[in-house]
């Protein structure tokens, strides 16, 4: 079973490296298994790894298992999977459009509904981390800091799966690693989309409620028709 977790992990992080999303060693993708964390090893070349090189990482502990030590962004991962155990799956890229917003400490205000086929909210931003906080950890607090907005804005992780940390990227989650990269694809799109409507019109008002529900729910209420099921 780990095998094919690891199998899976790198599967994505290499499908993020052939998309957009990520370009050279930045991004990684990671999944839950029982009380470990597999993911991409540090800095490294997927190209000249196989799955079974992927790191394994004990939930609790934060010791790895495995020869090659993991990302630096790991100890993220751990933080959002032992706050929200809903959370299966894992992903951090710096896609451009996305990360810019990032990088102006900004969220993605939902302006039409592309938007709300995803999420009805704003893609939110976290504060700037501060100092203190960095020199203490910087890794685990950027994740505790994703943690404390969503539970400032009262809402679980699967109505927003995925978070913009201040200054920094993309955070994203899901089920399984394919939903995970998807909502990752799905951020990118819509923070795309909002760059552009922000340069035709500066001034937009966000969609208006009627119309964002309508959308959300067709695809995600409890009477949703989107689809064959």
């Amino acid at each position: 079973m780990l095998n094919e977790v690891k199998e899976r992990v790198y599967h994505y992080n290499k499908t993020l490296l052939e998309s957009n999303l990520v370009i050279q060693n930045f991004g990684n993708a990671s999944e839950r298994h029982e009380n470990k964390v597999i993911i991409k090893p540090s800095g490294v070349n997927l190209q000249n790894l196989n799955s079974k090189e992927m790191s394994v990482v004990d939930m609790k502990t934060g010791v790895c298992s495995s020869e090659l030590k993991p990302s630096v962004d790991e100890p993220t991962h751990r933080v959002l999977y032992q706050a929200f155990p809903e959370i299966l799956s894992v992903v951090h890229t710096h896609s451009k459009f996305a990360t810019s917003f990032a990088q102006a400490n900004l969220e993605i205000k939902n302006y039409g509904t592309t938007h709300s086929d995803f999420t009805k909210y704003s893609i939110p931003c976290t504060e700037v981390i501060s100092k203190e906080l960095l020199t203490e950890s910087y890794e685990k607090n950027t994740g505790k800091l994703i943690i404390k907005r969503l539970k400032e804005l009262g809402i679980s992780p699967f109505e927003i799966p995925g978070i913009l940390v201040a200054n920094h990227g993309v955070f994203s989650w899901g089920k399984d690693l394919k939903t995970a990269v998807k909502n990752a694809e799905s951020i990118e799109y819509i923070a795309n989309l909002a760059f552009n409507t922000l340069l035709i019109k500066p001034k937009i008002s966000i969609i208006p409620k009627h119309i964002s529900d309508l959308h959300h729910n067709r695809k995600h209420g409890e009477s949703a028709y989107y689809g064959q099921s």
